[in-house]
């Protein structure tokens, strides 16, 4: 049996993914059953067996029918679309309940005669505001240690008609009475905050990514009525912004997230948090793990961050299993504006500890600089590229800041990036048109937007506030707001010190 497994480990592990412990990344050879499509939730349910959660709304276990010690079969447990759901974006068990966090309600279904599927589901909570826009997700359901339900709902300050919100309950987190019954608002501004994850002390983590008010991808220690600097002005009263308990280094726009278990060395990493990655918003092959090794003296912590995988693309979720393998779950390439792929697409990973392998140098992942930086900046400035960028991090802009671009992007991927603007555009910063009744048309960025008005930046990076009764139509346009054509005329040298200076832009500090 040992050297079965060993034999399926061997002949499944992807070797193109980069690791950095003595990890065999295996893709699991899931060939019956529910077809992945965009996986983008995966937790451990009762008797140790896995389940995960397709976008589309599938939601399965994973069974080993062969005997060889890996997951094959994804058997379907329950299907959200059938109870008028979408985008099962985060699944937990309490006992032999699974609670699933949907755009509309929390959702609890239950295997009552223990054939593997759902027979039983009620409606748990449902007490948010929520619209179908693309964005309003219901992210990180996380059972505290008092028994309380803890969830996240995604900010709407991008949602162009969001539904009315009297308590400012998104872009917070609830925690919900174990009954359902009654919840709370546990602290606010946060943008597409995706998971939640308690450690041993019973002090909450989650991670958020970076834009708008985000500097940095962060990880984010928890603090009860906090404000985490998010949409200000949805919150008039709130505190004095909590900055990140880390700048998170090593992967782009952090998903799911969990902490190993003090008994599972998992090559010497007991206790860390792992935190998956979605990688960079177009970039189909990125994306990546880390770890962080917290440690508390007197009630002080301190983190450190270190790389475990990457070059694995388009991670969703991750969980520890039975055994004390991590599972992550593959989104994979998306469709527009959020939405699922218009084909099944995805994987499910499960990261098993083996000696044979060799760990990867991560000092080897970089990539050289080439061109003279100096001349670089100077074109960058000539080309008014400064007008829409910032390369500090630390103003809002037209366009998507540029500090630590030359570690998020390769040299072709910064490029493309500018001849092909369209291509790939940042999470927040898509392009929206205005047209007013009296026939102005105002294209610009979303700032926010409430019931009475929407406040877009524009060329020149001013905000326009335009009143909702003034409106007679608004519409997300395909097109970047950043025009083609910005290197047009520039001779081949200058062109390669403008990305050699944007490949300089490496540090996120």
């Amino acid at each position: 049996m040992v050297k079965q497994k060993e034999e399926a480990i061997k002949r499944n592990t992807d070797t193109t993914i980069r690791v950095y412990g003595h990890y065999a990344a295996v893709k699991l050879p899931i060939k019956k059953g529910v077809q992945l499509w965009n996986p983008c939730a995966i937790t451990k349910g009762p008797d140790g067996v896995m389940y995960a959660a397709n976008y589309t709304g599938e939601i399965f276990s994973l069974l080993d029918t062969d005997g060889d010690g890996l997951e094959d079969y994804a058997k379907l447990y329950c299907n959200v679309k059938k109870d008028g759901l979408r985008y099962p974006t985060s699944i937990v068990f309490r006992d032999n309940e699974l609670f699933v966090g949907t755009t509309q309600e929390i959702r609890v279904y239950e295997d009552t005669d223990s054939n593997g599927v759902a027979d039983k589901s009620y409606t748990f909570f449902k007490d948010f505001p929520h619209t179908l826009h693309y964005f309003d997700w219901t992210f990180a359901l996380q059972f505290g240690p008092e028994g309380n339900l803890y969830i996240i709902l995604c900010t709407d300050a991008l949602n162009d008609n969001p539904a009315p919100d009297l308590y400012r309950l998104r872009g917070a987190i609830l925690k919900i009475a174990s009954d359902g019954k009654s919840y709370e608002r546990y602290a606010t501004g946060l943008r597409y905050a995706y998971d939640l994850a308690f450690n041993e002390h019973g002090d909450l983590f989650f991670d958020d990514n970076r834009g708008q008010q985000n500097e940095f991808e962060e990880l984010n220690l928890v603090v009860k009525n906090g404000f985490y600097g998010m949409n200000p002005t949805k919150y008039p009263d709130h505190s004095e912004p909590i900055g990140p308990f880390l700048k998170l280094r090593y992967g782009f726009a952090p998903v799911g997230m969990t902490f190993n278990a003090k008994d599972n060395d998992f090559d010497g990493t007991a206790g860390n948090l792992f935190i998956s990655f979605y990688g960079p918003d177009g970039q189909w092959n990125d994306g990546s793990i880390s770890r962080v090794k917290i440690t508390r003296d007197n009630n002080t912590y301190k983190a450190e961050e270190f790389p475990v995988a990457d070059k694995i693309a388009k991670l969703s979720d991750a969980e520890f299993g039975e055994q004390g393998d991590l599972y992550v779950t593959q989104f994979g390439t998306e469709g527009p504006r959020h939405t699922p792929y218009e084909t099944p697409m995805g994987a499910v990973y499960r990261l098993i500890e083996a000696d044979w392998i060799e760990p990867d140098d991560p000092k080897q992942n970089t990539s050289i600089v080439e061109g003279n930086v100096h001349h670089g900046e100077s074109v960058f400035k000539e080309r008014a590229c400064v007008t829409c960028h910032s390369v500090s991090g630390k103003d809002e802009l037209l366009g998507p800041s540029l500090n630590g671009i030359g570690k998020l992007l390769t040299r072709e991927q910064i490029l493309e990036s500018i001849t092909d603007p369209s291509r790939n555009i940042k999470t927040g910063y898509d392009h929206i048109r205005i047209t007013k009744k009296n026939g102005t048309m105002i294209d610009g960025k979303m700032v926010t937007s409430n019931k009475n008005d929407i406040t877009v930046m524009v060329v020149g990076n001013q905000e326009v506030k335009i009143q909702r009764e003034d409106i007679k139509s608004n519409e997300m346009i395909d097109n970047s707001l950043m025009p083609e054509g910005l290197i047009s005329g520039l001779d081949q040298s200058s062109i390669n010190d403008l990305l050699g200076y944007l490949q300089s832009l490496k540090t996120d500090e």
